[in-house]
């Protein structure tokens, strides 16, 4: 029995080790390149879903545009490194059709190949993603840096990445999401994120307790902020939801990362704004009925959401719930439960609108027992109309995600 044992266990340890090779493309729509004077970059995203230690990569590109010569084109790996494919070469040359590929003979500016589907050398070498964890959004930009008269479009590209599967945990720049809304981009103090990747916790996940304070390591999984571990209130293999600490720095930036047994993830450097607002909603990805309850206590909605759920009158008081606001005063740690008594107040302006007019924001802090939840009191204008209503807060001057609603009588 020991001998099978340690036969299995040499086996998934070589079949965790061998090169495994995989090609992604991207799926979207073809994407204009606009004339130089609109100063814009044409961008194509496509996601890697696999933790793989990077050995080799190699990119087709596919771009119709008469003068490649005034093409820059450049390749963004996951972790953001960037390569440089062309850069305003072979100024007669109609069109990009090719793969580079650093075992390439000789590189595509030298040659300026007049045929499509050879395999060249990009101006810089592909290696520079080596030993780079391939998991995330890798992205092909491709500007217009030379005429105005020129127009033309990305018809599509992908890449080929050879390595090795790593057990150590994997997220991307744009997987570090508002828990509410789930947009990327900055965190505020205090913020609930949710972190998509994978090898990021245990299967199943494990949830803290509703009750009492978060803990800053929940399955052997560990968030930090700039080096400190902060409260996590979910974490599994794909998925950990973590609340940012209330002393970021407004204006600065702050490195994330994951950490397990397994190892660690790369940092990635987040930008902070004092609000970051999202409000919840019933769907998981952030649109659709918002989290909200009607005057009399019941829950917001057309029926729809659990069978009792209701509309709210015009001119009554609902309360949503957020994540986001920014500072409070009385001020609350990161990972505490909001006590019912003093209650704590949003510093940052707080405002909404309900059905596109104005409502009336009647209180907005901390809701009581819910770690990182912001709760605002607002009143339903008197003339808006029955049904779906479009509701957005705006928070320090920055609004929620579109196509979240209340429900109104």
């Amino acid at each position: 029995m020991l001998r099978i044992g340690l036969t299995l266990l040499a086996f998934a340890s070589l079949a965790f080790t061998q090169t495994q090779t995989f090609t992604y493309t991207y799926t979207g729509l073809p994407i204009p390149v606009y004339p130089d004077d609109w100063d814009t970059i044409s961008v194509a995203t496509l996601f890697v879903p696999r933790s793989i230690t990077i050995s080799n990569v190699t990119a087709s590109v596919q771009v119709q545009f008469s003068g490649v010569g005034n093409l820059n084109v450049y390749l963004y790996s996951a972790t953001g490194t960037r390569t440089k494919l062309l850069e305003r070469n072979c100024s007669s040359t109609q069109n990009v059709d090719t793969t580079f590929d650093d075992a390439a003979a000789t590189r595509f500016s030298e040659t300026c190949p007049s045929s499509a589907g050879s395999s060249f050398k990009g101006n810089e070498p592909l290696a520079n993603s080596k030993n780079e964890n391939a998991y995330g959004n890798w992205r092909l930009a491709v500007e217009n840096n030379g005429t105005n008269s020129n127009t033309g479009t990305v018809l599509g590209f992908s890449i080929t990445i050879a390595g090795t599967p790593s057990g150590a945990p994997a997220i991307g720049s744009n997987t570090i999401v508002s828990a509410s809304s789930f947009r990327s981009g900055t965190v505020a103090p205090g913020d609930q994120l949710a972190i998509l990747g994978v090898n990021l916790g245990p299967v199943p996940g494990v949830r803290a307790s509703a009750t009492a304070a978060l803990p800053t390591s929940l399955g052997g999984t560990t968030v930090t902020f700039d080096g400190a571990a902060a409260p996590i209130t979910y974490a599994s293999d794909r998925f950990v939801v973590v609340q940012a600490p209330t002393g970021l720095s407004v204006g600065s930036t702050t490195k994330i990362q994951v950490a397990t047994a397994s190892g660690t993830s790369a940092a990635f450097s987040v930008p902070v704004e004092a609000t970051n607002p999202g409000l919840l909603t019933h769907d998981p990805l952030g649109t659709g009925p918002a989290k909200a309850n009607n005057q009399d206590g019941k829950t917001n909605g057309d029926g729809s959401i659990n069978g009792s759920d209701t509309p709210a009158a015009a001119s009554s008081v609902i309360s949503v719930y957020a994540t986001g606001l920014g500072a409070l005063t009385p001020a609350i740690s990161a990972g505490n439960p909001p006590p019912s008594t003093p209650l704590s107040t949003v510093n940052a302006t707080v405002t909404a609108t309900i059905g596109g007019q104005n409502a009336t924001v009647l209180w907005a802090g901390a809701a009581p027992g819910q770690t990182g939840v912001y709760q605002v009191n607002l009143m339903v204008p008197a003339t808006t109309r029955s049904g779906n209503a479009r509701i957005v807060l705006t928070a320090g001057g920055n609004p929620t995600q579109d196509n979240v609603t209340v429900q109104i009588k």
